[in-house]
């Protein structure tokens, strides 16, 4: 009887342990669903949904560059590429090569974005036999997609590379400048430079976005909803692309140069040239290391913006400064002579004027000086000058400052003054510094825009201008510099000698179309040795040891509309070479009656 009840009183404890553990691991289970269910349900309800629904951006469409008359210049062509999620893929090297079987693939290019998902970036400008064969090959391949890319066409793209720039791959360093998702799909293509880069916020748009239901195989099953991408704005530019062509045609009969064409009231450009140019539309697929290295090593600089990013001395461009500083500073005025051999001595040191190989000038005033280009009376001026006196005239020409173009990498060129000698030079300024600066040599340098803009404010009655190229720039007008009235006619005069007077160095370029003023220069690259003075030689017949040649003018004479600066590297005279082509410029925009005048 005892042992029965021994036996019993086991079983029942056996009975309540099993059941204790079966209660408690009941109340585990019950309570760890509970918290998936409870707690966690939308955390494995995302989980869930993004198994079955797939999320793609949609490139928005790239904005239209126009000219001044509405033609296209820049516009956007359909293409498609094959992409590959990676975050899809269980063995890359397997899904390659099943690819590669059907088409030759760039598995070269890698795109990481910031979240680190990979996109493989297989092909780009499919053919419609590779469209076919890869359309088959995603509807079994995990993260094999077809995307429709839109790529940049660019018209009359050299004569225009230096205005618009062209698009590229994003990289990452454009990450640090936005904050645009779509930025970061492989087949994007962003602003790289000129007004591509500067009005990219305007012509990218906003991306959009398309939500698919996929199955287990991660096939698309249906499309869930879309928000439509919201394309980029139209630029409408004031650049005419007739004349911007001529201009082109007109600097490639020599070897490299710059030359820009402006409104002398408001600053809007008509044309901008920088030669050679290149052509932008390489650059909106993957370019070869070939072609690039060309285009690097090309010793004519094709890929240098000449306007804006090349600096160059001003040369006798510069006079008409050096003569206002004088007439600013009361030590010349208007019946002012000075007396030109062709040598102004200090010393022992010898400064030639440009005639000095027939003797000099004579005896010039101011007028006769710009006319025909006298160093010797500049030299005179320098005398009695500062460096500080020239600086402060030319900087409110704008020289020496960025001019403020819609462009990016625009140069400041150089102003020197004492204080910058020391600190770049660690030597103090000495008088001869003034002689070169007062014609445009020595340690002064200027872009080929800043030039065009100080000729056109010289003519424009002293009214400060910003250069622009986006037809929608809000034009802001400024007050006036205060220079005396007699002074500037003193400047205009000589402008206008130097191209219709009889003795003027641009006579030989006087237009009965388009009468035209301006000035002259020959900037120097290297110093005319004692040998070369003995042969009587002021051009080196070295190409790369030759003069820049220049012209800074304005058309017409009597009412100033138009502001031009032609630059011919190592050109020789500007006289000879710069000249003629600005006269060419202007007797073109006399025959176009429909010219628009921004």
């Amino acid at each position: 009887m005892s042992r029965r009840f021994d036996e019993r009183k086991l079983l029942t404890r056996r009975a309540f342990m099993i059941a204790s553990g079966q209660a408690l691991l009941g109340a585990i289970v019950i309570s760890r669903l509970s918290y998936l269910q409870i707690f966690r349900s939308k955390h494995y309800k995302l989980l869930s949904e993004k198994n079955r629904i797939v999320t793609k951006l949609l490139l928005p469409e790239r904005g239209k560059i126009l000219d001044c008359n509405g033609n296209v210049i820049a516009k956007n062509i359909d293409t498609f590429s094959a992409v590959l999620d990676l975050t899809e893929v269980d063995d890359l090297n397997i899904v390659l090569n099943k690819i590669k079987e059907h088409i030759v693939v760039n598995d070269d290019i890698l795109f990481i974005n910031k979240r680190k998902q990979k996109l493989l970036l297989l092909k780009e400008n499919l053919n419609w036999e590779e469209l076919a064969v890869l359309e088959t090959l995603s509807s079994y391949l995990p993260g094999l997609s077809i995307e429709r890319t839109l790529v940049r066409k660019y018209i009359d793209s050299e004569a225009i590379s230096h205005i618009i720039g062209y698009v590229g791959k994003p990289t990452k360093y454009d990450f640090d400048t936005t904050k645009n998702m779509a930025f970061l799909m492989p087949t994007a293509q962003i602003g790289k430079c000129n007004i591509e880069k500067k009005y990219e916020y305007k012509l990218f748009g906003r991306s959009g976005i398309r939500h698919y239901e996929v199955n287990a195989r991660r096939q698309i099953v249906r499309e869930i909803d879309e928000t439509k991408s919201i394309p980029g704005e139209d630029l409408p530019l004031t650049i005419d692309m007739d004349l911007q062509n001529f201009v082109y045609k007109r600097m490639s009969e020599h070897e490299s140069g710059a030359c820009v064409v402006m409104n002398v009231h408001t600053g809007a450009i008509l044309a901008f040239v920088s030669y050679p140019g290149y052509d932008t539309n390489l650059f909106t697929k993957k370019i070869d290391r070939t072609t690039l290295h060309e285009l690097y090593q090309n010793p004519y600089k094709p890929i240098i913006n000449k306007a804006i990013s090349g600096l160059y001395a001003p040369g006798s461009t510069f006079k008409m400064i050096t003569g206002l500083a004088g007439l600013k500073k009361g030590i010349i005025d208007e019946n002012t002579n000075f007396s030109c051999n062709g040598v102004f001595k200090i010393g022992s040191y010898k400064y030639h004027c440009w005639r000095w190989k027939y003797g000099g000038h004579g005896y010039v005033d101011l007028e006769d000086a710009i006319a025909e280009s006298c160093d010797t009376f500049f030299y005179n001026v320098a005398m009695r000058l500062s460096a500080d006196d020239i600086t402060d005239v030319a900087k409110d020409f704008g020289l020496g400052l960025p001019t403020g173009i819609d462009l990016p990498n625009e140069k400041s060129g150089i102003m020197p003054t004492n204080a910058w000698k020391k600190s770049m030079r660690s030597i103090s300024w000495t008088k001869g510094d003034t002689i070169n600066m007062s014609i445009g040599q020595g340690y002064t340098l200027a872009t080929v825009m800043q030039l065009t803009k100080m000729i056109a404010m010289l003519v424009n009655g002293l009214q400060p201008i910003t250069p622009y190229l986006c037809k929608t720039k809000q034009f802001f007008k400024m007050s006036p510099l205060k220079y005396k009235e007699e002074h500037m006619r003193i400047i205009l005069n000589g402008m206008n000698k130097c191209v219709n007077g009889k003795t003027g160095t641009a006579r030989s370029s006087k237009s009965l179309k388009m009468p035209f003023g301006g000035k002259t220069g020959s900037s120097q690259v290297c110093r005319i040795t004692a040998q070369q003075r003995k042969e009587f030689k002021t051009v080196s017949d070295d190409y790369w040891k030759k003069e820049h040649a220049l012209f800074t003018g304005y058309a017409p004479v009597d009412s100033p509309e138009y502001a031009i600066c032609v630059l011919v590297e190592h050109g020789g005279g500007g006289a000879t070479k710069a000249a003629p082509i600005a006269r060419d410029i202007f007797e073109y925009i006399k025959s176009r009656s429909d010219l628009q005048v921004v």
